[in-house]
């Protein structure tokens, strides 16, 4: 089922257009990246789907409704993280969070689970302003779980923080994923990132939707390499056999397996040999750097 439709979406400001009938669907339970640079129409996408802008054309259902008609009820169901949160600096964490909870008719149970899913426990006391930039971010996506949403949307949380604090939230948004089973679409420009946390992708360019669905399914039209979990109890021992496989071109060691680099003309051979062997084999991600820059560049040549 879908948890977000677009369908033929317009939306232009003056004679300026930043989104050019884009159509994308988001599964239920999926967390999908909205993938492109800068000016490609990803936060006008979400202002569309909170109801915060009226399109020109075309369908839009969140949750099976109009955001545009029905926007109480949508935002009901839908936590956001806005590219440029503000907050005010007086406040203490939880007073921020309690304040939030109130305003969507909750109860401090709620603010409870978000500081412990958020890692800001121990943090409720302190003032928003003593918070650095990765803290803030937390606190942005605390605000945004209050209440359990059907539906997530991170418009891009990782941007202006440092490589550590950036892997920080995406393994946050990896585990909210998991413990609270709610849809997410997450928005960036930085491409290679998100594909340590999605499952399905949109690529935008210049207000389009120009591809979208799985990361198994891109990764073998765009002959993307693709990375594969193999659990094993003895992982170093099989990975110096696993090398000398054809295909595959890399290894990394981990605890209790391995992570094998694939190329993409060799993903279903490599999985058959592994899994005829007795060994489990999961599907863990593709480069969503190789895909969309497959992908820019044969939409360049469809235009050209």
């Amino acid at each position: 089922m879908e948890a977000i439709s677009v369908e033929e979406l317009t939306k232009k400001f003056g004679r300026v257009y930043a989104l050019r009938g884009a159509t994308f669907h988001v599964e239920r339970g999926s967390v999908t990246a909205l993938l492109g640079p800068n000016g490609a129409g990803k936060t006008t996408t979400i202002k569309v789907l909170l109801g915060l802008l009226r399109p020109n054309s075309g369908r839009v259902r969140v949750l099976g409704m109009d955001p545009w008609r029905e926007e109480v009820e949508v935002r009901r169901s839908i936590g956001v993280l806005h590219e440029r949160p503000v907050y005010p600096g007086g406040f203490r964490v939880r007073d921020l969070l309690e304040y939030v909870a109130r305003i969507r008719g909750l109860n401090a149970d709620s603010v409870d689970r978000a500081l412990r899913l958020t890692g800001l426990g121990n943090h409720g006391d302190a003032r928003v302003s003593s918070l650095s930039r990765g803290y803030l971010q937390r606190l942005g996506i605390a605000a945004a779980i209050v209440g359990d949403p059907e539906v997530l949307l991170l418009d891009e949380p990782t941007a202006n923080l440092d490589p550590a604090a950036r892997m920080e939230i995406l393994d946050l948004v990896s585990l909210l994923s998991r413990e609270l089973d709610v849809t997410v679409l997450v928005s960036s420009h930085i491409i290679p990132e998100l594909e340590r946390i999605c499952d399905h992708a949109i690529l935008i360019s210049e207000g389009r939707v120009v591809e979208q669905g799985n990361l198994r399914e891109l990764a073998e039209r765009y002959r993307s390499s693709v990375i594969l979990e193999v659990k094993v109890d003895e992982p170093r021992g099989l990975a110096s056999r696993l090398m000398s496989m054809d295909g595959v071109i890399g290894v990394e060691i981990l605890e209790g397996g391995l992570f094998l680099k694939v190329k993409s003309d060799r993903i279903r051979e490599v999985e058959e040999d592994l899994m005829s062997s007795g060994l489990s084999v999961t599907f863990r991600t593709s480069s969503l750097q190789d895909i969309y820059t497959n992908v820019v560049a044969r939409d360049a040549n469809i235009s050209g």
